[in-house]
């Protein structure tokens, strides 16, 4: 089995253990309700960008981003004892923007729609 074949299992199986760990380790007032949203391990495993979202605004991210940072490399021994890999690859963290993005998106396209929708019936009348 390829590199390839075994990424997308590979990232699983970290987001996987690094909710786990989160969710275990550390509590809501200490971290927030941050949620680990995906995992890219790099081709040759020695580093992992982790993404998360966080209920509510930046600061909430931003305050989450310091706190996963800070504890970076307690979280990866953990990792390390949850998932048995040849070598622990370092965590990166990063604000995951995307499902905010797509959501700004969405609305957009819902506003487009309306206004559509409304110049069309003005033409009917």
């Amino acid at each position: 089995m390829s590199n390839i074949d075994r990424t997308p299992r590979l990232n699983e199986l970290v987001k996987r253990a690094l909710s786990n760990i989160i969710q275990t380790e550390y509590t809501h007032s200490e971290l927030g309700w941050a949620t680990i949203s995906r995992v890219v391990v790099s081709k040759d495993m020695q580093h992992a960008r982790v993404f998360f979202t966080t209920l509510g605004g930046e600061a909430e991210g931003n305050k989450a981003l310091v706190f996963l940072k800070k504890h970076q490399s307690k979280i990866r021994f953990s990792l390390g004892k949850s998932v048995h890999l040849r070598y622990t690859p370092e965590l990166i963290f990063e604000i995951d923007f995307e499902l905010k993005k797509a959501l700004k998106l969405e609305s957009i396209i819902d506003k487009a729609s309306e206004l559509t929708a409304k110049h069309e019936r003005h033409f009917e009348d």
